[in-house]
């Protein structure tokens, strides 16, 4: 099912290499056909060039995903074999998600392989390389591989910082008494690997490793609900954002940390849920590719059935609001109040989601009633 959706989606998007260079983002605005996947490629490829990321090319995302971006670069056969590469190596990390999935007892495969979001969303960026790390990082957490849980969370974070979410209640997990031998392996394999990912870039070409930061501090609103209600100024809204993701840290390492013995393993993906929901929902840039993540999430916690209904409408009306609609700027003005309306629904799914998951965390607690492992 989930290769299907994704096939679809590599149907539908692989027509923009007909449509390259500058042609591209108008044609695929109108088409129903955007990629960043394509977009960027042409930005930088097109002509034949290879500049190398970060030495050479400054690049908005952290390493990892600069390199998926290079790497496809260096095969022959244009933008057709780029953007195919990149959708096969996407599917392998797709379908390794899934896998981790079936082999993480209580959770719902179904969350993430069932989700037209994939359709939309699969090839739309590099997301699904990020999510595959975090799944994977947490099933060696639930193994009792902190080495391996710790590097495979590096690797998601030096691809997008999404992954950071486990980090919390995973060290709150391992940091429970007479395991600190564990979260002393999981945090020495997460630097080690970030460091080895970033610090040669960060040394030779420092400006352009730091591009990726330099560039999200200073971003306004983008299609996120701040837009609603005319935040513009950065640093006001990266402290507000920020706020609401140190509460969400906060009371992740707390559930689980006060998680009954037969409750831990799902109060560390309850928490790790609660922080990446809240955190996508509450960022002040919002692209729609981010549903992703919280159909990851659902599936780490099982959610209910109506809720994925819920998120798999929302994401698909989000995708052509902004998209297509906002991309037709001679009626702009028209469709920004259908647009600025999805956005304060959209927000009151995901806030819905992390009321259940506040739920979920506060049923593992010692000496809550009704608890469930």
């Amino acid at each position: 099912m989930a290769l299907a959706w994704l096939s679809l989606g590599y149907a539908n998007l692989v027509r923009g290499v007909a449509h390259p260079g500058v042609e591209y983002r108008p044609w695929a605005f109108r088409s129903h056909s955007y990629s960043d996947i394509l977009a960027l490629s042409g930005d930088r490829y097109l002509g034949g060039g290879r500049p190398v990321p970060y030495l050479e090319d400054p690049i908005e995302y952290p390493v990892v995903l600069g390199l998926a971006l290079f790497l496809p670069a260096l095969l022959p056969g244009g933008q057709w074999a780029h953007f195919t590469a990149s959708v096969l190596f996407l599917a392998f990390c797709l379908a390794a998600a899934i896998e981790v999935l079936r082999r993480m007892p209580g959770a719902s495969p179904w969350w993430l392989a069932g989700t037209p979001a994939l359709a939309y969303y699969g090839a739309l960026n590099w997301d699904l390389l990020p999510v595959a790390l975090l799944l994977g990082a947490l099933f060696a957490h639930e193994r009792g591989w902190p080495g391996r849980s710790g590097s495979l969370a590096a690797l998601g974070a030096s691809a997008k910082l999404w992954p950071l979410a486990l980090l919390p209640p995973v060290a709150a997990d391992l940091g429970r008494e007479g395991r600190l031998g564990g979260l002393a392996r999981f945090g020495l394999a997460f630097a080690g690997v970030t460091l080895a990912a970033n610090l040669p870039f960060a040394l030779l070409a420092p400006a352009n490793w730091a591009h990726f930061f330099s560039f999200n501090a200073g971003r306004a609103a983008e299609n996120s609900v701040w837009e609603v209600f005319r935040l513009r100024d950065p640093a006001a809204l990266n402290a507000l954002t920020f706020a609401l993701l140190a509460a969400a840290v906060a009371l992740a390492a707390r559930g689980a940390r006060n998680a009954r013995p037969g409750c831990r393993t799902r109060a560390v993906r309850l928490g790790t849920a609660l922080v990446l929901v809240a955190w996508v929902a509450t960022n002040k840039v919002w692209s729609p590719q981010y549903a992703l993540y919280a159909f990851a999430a659902g599936a780490l916690v099982a959610a209910p059935a109506w809720l994925f209904a819920a998120l798999a409408v929302v994401s698909v009306v989000d995708y052509h609001l902004a998209f297509e609609v906002r991309a037709e700027r001679g009626v702009f003005w028209f469709f920004d109040g259908w647009y600025y309306g999805e956005e304060m629904v959209r927000t009151a799914v995901y806030g819905t989601f992390v009321a259940f998951l506040l739920r979920e965390l506060r049923r593992t607690r010692v000496g809550a009633a009704g608890a469930t492992s």
